[in-house]
């Protein structure tokens, strides 16, 4: 029914050889492309597990840093706390350790007699002592003294009041640290009057603990404008 030359039939061998080449390329290109996407997507998946775990390294670090840094300064804290109470348990022998330096409290029956403002012989001798440890041991603070009483009214002394008695004689004591070569910009006279008793006024052995005279040596950088 249907003539087919020669010709034709090498044409159509042709084509179909042709096309089944171009076929067996084009599977093989598919291949290769598909390969080297599973390669390409292998590689993207590894890299972006190398990034998550390189993300949760660097949390890790970073949190590691917070915790450095917290526990650095808790050190540092410690160290600043150490280093005062250091200073502070560093007191002159016979004087008491405070913050920011030392005192040293003398009964005012050494100081002075009853309702005077005097010093005695006796006293010279131990503010002279006193004198001694300030310029060598607190020679960088300024020096406090306030005088105490205890509750006895003032009836003979001509005093006003107890709290005057107790300023007068702490400005005694700081005149005589002035004298024996204190600097005067270091010193400050103050009186408690009876305000501010070691213990109960209530016996005369309780009243003779509360007459004093207290001193300070404290550093000056403390003060306000020091």
């Amino acid at each position: 029914m249907f003539k087919v030359t020669t010709l034709g039939m090498v044409s159509a061998l042709a084509f179909m050889g042709v096309t089944t080449g171009c076929a067996n390329k084009s599977t093989k290109r598919i291949a290769h492309l598909e390969q080297a996407n599973r390669g390409l997507t292998g590689q993207l998946n590894r890299s972006r597990g190398e990034l998550e775990a390189a993300y949760r390294d660097g949390e890790a670090l970073n949190q590691r840093l917070a915790d450095l840094m917290r526990e650095s300064g808790s050190l540092r804290t410690e160290l600043a706390s150490a280093e005062a109470l250091a200073q502070e348990q560093a007191a002159a022998p016979g004087w008491t350790p405070v913050p920011g330096g030392a005192m040293i409290a003398i009964e005012s029956g050494i100081l002075f007699s009853p309702g005077k403002t005097v010093l005695r012989k006796q006293a010279k001798r131990m503010l002279d002592a006193v004198v001694s440890t300030i310029e060598g041991e607190y020679a960088d603070k300024h020096i406090f003294v306030f005088g105490h009483t205890d509750n006895s009214p003032i009836n003979k002394s001509g005093w006003k009041d107890n709290w005057e008695l107790s300023t007068q004689r702490s400005l005694e004591v700081v005149r005589y640290m002035a004298d024996r070569g204190v600097a005067r910009l270091r010193l400050v006279a103050g009186g408690c009057g009876e305000n501010r008793p070691r213990v109960a006024n209530s016996s005369e052995a309780n009243r003779g603990k509360n007459r004093r005279v207290e001193i300070f040596a404290i550093d000056s950088a403390l003060l306000a404008g020091g």
